[in-house]
């Protein structure tokens, strides 16, 4: 029904985005992330692998990617979509959903759709900063909770402006962002050795 409004309406009423609009074209969104063959990656709540599996294809040969979610159902299927696409460098890692753990540092930790569920995110990505190796990349893909219906059409959704702020007070900056996916914000961030991290509000 939105869809039918005009644009500028559109976009003060709601300026979110759907699953839909997401997954639409991730090879687009792999793309952007310019991933190198050999590059170590982790993806942050990998759901069904849309992205998961192109990001295993984008490192080989030499690569490796580290699926991390906390439920073991989610990784197990995930393991057989991925034995059934013959992919051999996706590695299943279940973590707590109030700490990150990685088997090793990583050049680029990806968090699509999963940035909201996290509870103190301050303090979770401050902390996530060990786990990234010199010059490694936080790509955050997030649905837009913007406009005056966001409260209702968008509660699995975050504030561009919370993002950016949240991130440096975790001691993050800002490298770039994507218009690619309609209604999400996509930014990718490095960790600014300027900034100590502030503490978490809790």
């Amino acid at each position: 029904m939105l869809d039918r409004l005009p644009a500028p309406i559109r976009r003060l009423l709601y300026a979110g985005g759907t699953r839909q609009d997401r997954l639409r074209d991730p090879e687009a969104v792999v793309a952007v992330l310019r991933i190198a063959p050999g590059t170590i990656a982790a993806d942050l709540g990998p759901g069904y692998g849309h992205f998961t599996v192109r990001m295993a294809r984008a490192v080989e040969p030499g690569g490796v990617v580290y699926a991390l979610d906390a439920s073991s159902a989610t990784l197990d299927e995930l393991r057989a979509a991925a034995g059934a696409r013959g992919i051999t460098n996706l590695r299943m890692v279940r973590v707590a959903r109030d700490q990150l753990e990685i088997p090793e540092p990583v050049d680029l930790l990806f968090v699509s759709a999963t940035y909201h569920h996290i509870h103190d995110r301050i303090g979770y990505f401050s902390a996530a900063r060990a786990f990234l190796r010199p010059g490694g990349r936080l790509a955050i893909l997030e649905a837009r909770r913007v406009g005056l219906l966001a409260r209702w059409l968008a509660p699995h959704a975050s504030p561009p402006g919370t993002v950016l702020g949240e991130m440096e007070r975790a001691g993050y900056r800002l490298v770039e962002t994507h218009d690619l996916v309609r209604g999400y914000f996509f930014g990718i961030f490095q960790t600014d050795e300027s900034r100590t991290p502030t503490a978490s509000d809790g």
